[in-house]
């Protein structure tokens, strides 16, 4: 219990003292030159010994290859549950969908487990994105809650909202032109109510689902170590904390999951999305109040930390009396179990000389200063997730990514935003997989030289790099990403 509370008190203390540097964002703009780093030393195993060496349309829905027994049934029990079409009464035997919602289905947003697609053009948002409403209004929370639902059980849900795509156009050193698209967002509500001008729209993708139980077990120490909030070793880069809130114990935690790093943990992460999008209580999200502006009451410890999945075969062993949501805490178990042992797929081509050349040019342009690693995770309930050797890309912190990403006013102002570094692994089979290529947080970017493009902030200089090197090089760093 002491060592509990110690780091719970070393863990808020670290998150205070890293939200007091200076804004990353106002010191973007000085930085000219891009920092180089070390080239990651290419394995086709990113994922430990747990990754998959299949790149079929199945690659991100593999378990580990190194999960027991037992955990392969929690998998498979939890792989029902994300596949489950809930309904309102239960009819098809999962009930409580609603009263407003984007989906029936986790499997609706994260077909396949990969990413939603973003966009194709003009129109109203496709199934797989979220729209946040970021306010500091009481009557507008209480009135919407924190995100705009698409449907309802009666049908229309809390409001439409459409993307209109603005041109921005550009070239590259050597004079080759580009075209971005930037997206202007509209909300038409469904009633007679209004949102107040200032209310901040963030549109949210459904992202790919593999290795997330091995970025849970990156031990928070070695995240703390690469965030430099104040940059104090001047290489503009100015990595935060994602700020987060253990919802049960009601005490900060190191964030690490979702687009600005809000979630600490697997568990959580999945209660939310199946509150905020398909209307579901469970443990986490006890009542529709927890929507509102008010405190939400909440009561009982994660399951996770208690459930030793090695002793699966025991049905009842680890879980706590029912806390009266609709979705049961073994659904909620066994759902964080098969999002937690997602196989990461190898990454090919290892040798390739253009493959090759785009790792060192990856990293020689400044990338590597964000999209990091290797780490070695630490010891969870899930053997073979623990003490494995990964290569995510990524430092799980957040960055200052300039106000062209930023999140946007109702006007279409752009609002200052810091994004949490994406996890590059698996990549390369997003078209494989997800039939497209749209990345970035609200798929705007149409393939991964777009995702660069857009780079501004801490990671203009790395943009200005990608954009002066030759055709020949730019090419090269592609397959490199298309590698992964």
């Amino acid at each position: 219990m002491r060592r509990s509370k110690l780091l719970v008190l070393v863990v808020g203390i670290a998150l205070l003292l890293l939200a007091c540097g200076d804004d990353a964002s106002e010191t973007a703009g000085d930085v000219e030159t891009a920092t180089p780093g070390p080239a990651a030393v290419r394995t086709p195993r990113t994922g430990g010994f747990g990754t998959a060496f299949d790149a079929t349309e199945r690659a991100f829905s593999l378990t580990a290859r190194n999960i027991n027994h037992y955990e392969r049934q929690a998998f498979a029990e939890g792989k029902e549950v994300f596949e489950a079409n809930w309904t309102p009464d239960g009819s098809l035997g999962f009930g409580g969908l609603g009263p407003n919602f984007d989906a029936t289905a986790c499997a609706s947003c994260h077909h396949d487990d990969g990413r939603a697609a973003g966009p194709a053009g003009d129109g109203v948002l496709p199934t797989g994105l979220t729209v946040k409403l970021i306010t500091d209004d009481p009557a507008t929370i209480n009135e919407y809650g924190r995100a705009l639902s698409a449907f309802s059980e009666n049908g229309d849900g809390e409001a439409l909202v459409s993307v209109r795509y603005e041109e921005v156009a550009g070239s590259f050193d050597d004079g080759t032109p580009y075209s971005l698209r930037r997206p202007v967002y509209s909300v038409e509500l469904y009633g007679d109510g209004s949102l107040p001008d200032e209310t901040v729209i963030g549109v949210r993708i459904a992202p790919q689902l593999p290795g997330l139980g091995l970025l849970e077990l990156v031990p928070d120490a070695d995240i703390i170590a690469l965030a430099d909030p104040a940059d104090l070793d001047g290489d503009g880069i100015s990595g935060r904390l994602g700020a987060a809130t253990d919802l049960l114990r009601g005490e900060p935690a190191v964030g690490r999951f979702g687009w600005n790093a809000e979630q600490p943990t697997v568990e959580q992460q999945s209660a939310t999305a199946l509150f905020n999008d398909m209307g579901l209580t469970s443990r986490y999200f006890p009542s529709a109040d927890c929507d509102s502006w008010a405190p939400c009451v909440r009561v009982g410890q994660p399951l996770s930390t208690e459930y030793n999945v090695a002793d699966y075969g025991d049905p009842n062993f680890g879980v706590q009396e029912p806390a009266g949501g609709e979705v049961t805490d073994r659904q909620l178990l066994d759902l964080a179990i098969y999002t937690q042992t997602l196989a990461v797929p190898a990454a090919r081509d290892l040798g390739d000389p253009e493959v090759e050349r785009g790792n060192e040019l990856f990293a020689a342009i400044g990338c590597t200063s964000c999209h990091a690693g290797p780490f070695t995770t630490g010891t969870g309930p899930i053997q073979g997730l623990s003490k494995q050797v990964i290569q995510p890309y990524t430092d799980l912190l957040v960055h200052d990514m300039g106000l062209a990403l930023g999140d946007q006013m109702l006007d279409g102002t752009p609002v200052a935003t810091e994004w949490r570094t994406p996890p590059l692994w698996g990549i390369g089979l997003l078209e494989t997989v997800s039939g497209h290529t749209t990345l970035l947080h609200d798929g705007r970017a149409r393939d991964h030289e777009e995702a660069i493009l857009w780079h501004d902030g801490e990671a203009a200089a790395s943009a200005a790099a990608y954009r002066a090197l030759p055709a020949a090089d730019r090419a090269a760093l592609i397959r490199f990403l298309e590698s992964l």
